[in-house]
């Protein structure tokens, strides 16, 4: 199976919260790293290691149904790194909202397992759909 074609199947395992096929796709020493605000996904920021990256998927499925988790573009580096743009949408349990936002993927592999994970979303666009108002900028 080509680097590619495994990342089709855990983007498709992301999108139904198979949980147990998404941790057999991560090395043990995984470094997770989201570049995201804590104080709106408190759940994501910076991990290490399988157990953690556990509580991760567990907390972000826990607070969010996915119902969208689509590559959009895929751009591989022989079987050792990969680059993802995803279209996601999700909907908050607690509150109902629908968020649609991108998310960029750097991914890095070893032995075919991810050994590294670094994640960009717009956070922006998410936070302001979540809270369901724009956001107040103006300095005061």
């Amino acid at each position: 199976m080509t680097l590619r074609e495994r990342l089709e199947t855990i983007y498709a395992a992301f999108r139904l919260a198979k949980v147990n096929f998404l941790l057999n796709a991560f090395a043990d020493d995984v470094e997770f790293i989201s570049y995201s605000p804590l104080e709106v996904f408190p759940f994501l920021g910076h991990h290490r290691g399988k157990a953690a990256m556990a509580e991760v998927l567990r907390a972000g499925y826990e607070e969010f149904e996915f119902l969208t988790y689509e590559p959009i573009l895929t751009v591989c580096e022989g079987d050792e790194a990969a680059a993802v743009i995803v279209f996601t949408r999700f909907i908050h349990r607690r509150t109902g909202r629908s968020i649609s936002t991108m998310i960029a993927h750097f991914l890095r592999f070893r032995d075919g397992r991810i050994i590294e994970l670094r994640e960009f979303m717009d956070s922006f666009g998410a936070v302001r759909q979540l809270l369901g108002r724009p956001l107040d900028l103006e300095q005061k």
